[in-house]
């Protein structure tokens, strides 16, 4: 019975100790394991952890101090003196440990150190478990400054999916003009315009953040002085394990002054689009005063030439009048001619001869007369053919000059057609440059 009674209790501890075993393979597999005395001396470690840290063999560590697995900056931080105690029959202790590779490199493990005792209560060994986080560590460390150089270039604050504010750091409660305590809790809304809270678009941002979707763009909001305040920002939805929406997250740029600047370069842009206009207007007047003009001067230029044309006639007119003129002198001299050579003769007659003496006297005096006159006429049609010579020349000097004029006003008609077509340009372009910055 005895022996029966002890071949069971072997068997038992046979299939214990084989169960151990299947359980030490299992997460040696899986996890970095290696066992250290209570001297602090490495003891075993298996394939996992000798790959992690860049090994060949056990043998390269077995009996070297744990210490110089350990890294140099890890050894100086607050969690070194934990994990000597723990060799020292102190308690298990958890840290994320600094670990030196072969080649010099340092990597990370989070390691469970757990003291193994015997029934007394004495430490046996340490066995240490863990897995490698070297690169987790790395990403959660990049992202952890990525998220503090955001912190320290934006504004940044956190709300609720109802839109109940939740934190907010530094540069945004510097930006707006507040304090933590007197945002928090608070609503979104009290950031924003009135018009904007009662607006249907309001209501949509909203629902747009609770359905997961991010929103970005410029956003106008006031500070606690009810001061206009321009943020470049993004709403990020933020999920947790499930899914299911945490968090809204807003990262903001202050982009007042730019704004500013705009709506300044908007105002001169709309001064500008009105006074081009103004200029298009006036170079419509001035083209259609130059084509008046045109006209005009074509009218004068052609009753100059009419005029021109009339008045070389009249002096042509005045030239055949001359001729007569000296036909009438000729014919006078002639008779004042005749009538002297009858008053010799009459002379000659005595007394039958007095009344044709008379007579011829009366024709003498006529013929003196008409002489006299035919020489203030000579001298009128002189200064009316001086007059004319001078009116004719006048007149084709002006109408030089009108030639001159009318080809200088084409000049001038073309320059304003041009000047027109720059200012329709400049209006064009005015307008579409204050267009774009209204949108």
């Amino acid at each position: 019975m005895f022996n029966s009674a002890l071949k069971r209790q072997l068997s038992d501890m046979q299939r214990e100790s084989a169960k151990v075993q299947s359980v030490r393979d299992a997460i040696g597999q899986s996890m970095l394991c290696f066992s250290v005395s209570h001297q602090g001396v490495i003891e075993e470690i298996n394939d996992q952890m000798l790959q992690f840290l860049g090994y060949r063999s056990a043998t390269e560590l077995q009996g070297r101090p744990v210490d110089q697995l350990l890294s140099n900056y890890y050894r100086t931080t607050a969690a070194y003196p934990k994990i000597q105690a723990t060799w020292r029959n102190g308690p298990s202790f958890h840290d994320v440990c600094g670990l030196m590779c072969k080649d010099g490199r340092e990597v990370w493990a989070s390691l469970t150190w757990t003291p193994v005792k015997d029934k007394q209560g004495q430490l046996l060994q340490v066995i240490c478990l863990g897995n490698e986080i070297t690169e987790a560590l790395e990403r959660a460390q990049e992202q952890e400054s990525l998220i503090n150089a955001l912190m320290r270039s934006m504004a940044v604050i956190e709300f609720t999916p109802e839109g109940n504010i939740v934190t907010a750091n530094s540069k945004f409660l510097q930006l707006m003009g507040y304090s933590l305590d007197t945002l928090k809790g608070k609503h979104h809304r009290m950031l924003c315009e009135p018009s904007l809270v009662n607006s249907s678009e309001y209501q949509e941002f909203w629902r747009t953040l609770n359905q997961g979707q991010y929103v970005t763009g410029r956003f106008k909001r006031l500070d606690s002085h009810g001061h206009a305040i321009w943020l470049e920002a993004s709403y990020n939805p933020v999920f947790d394990l499930h899914n299911n929406l945490k968090k809204i997250v807003k990262f903001a740029t202050d982009i007042t002054e730019q704004v500013q600047q705009e709506q300044a370069v908007a105002e001169a842009a709309e001064i500008a689009y009105s006074t081009s206009k103004q200029t298009d207007l006036c170079a419509q007047q001035g083209s259609t005063v130059v084509q008046h003009t045109l006209n005009v001067m074509h009218q004068i230029a052609d009753q100059i030439q009419q005029a021109s044309a009339g008045i070389e006639a009249l002096n042509k007119q005045s030239l055949l009048i001359s001729n007569i003129i000296k036909t009438i002198s000729g014919i006078a001299d002639q008779t004042n001619l005749l009538a002297l050579n009858a008053a010799i003769e009459a002379a000659r007659a005595g007394d039958q001869g007095r009344g044709f003496a008379v007579v011829a006297d009366e024709v003498r005096q006529l013929a003196g007369r008409t002489s006299k006159a035919t020489e203030e006429i000579v001298t009128v049609v002189q200064q009316n053919q001086q007059l004319a010579a001078q009116a004719v020349t006048n007149m084709a000097t002006s109408q030089q000059q009108t030639t001159e004029g009318l080809e200088l006003a084409n000049q001038a008609g073309s320059v304003i057609v041009e000047i027109q077509e720059g200012a329709r340009h400049v209006v064009n372009a005015v307008e579409q440059f204050a267009t774009r910055l209204k949108n």
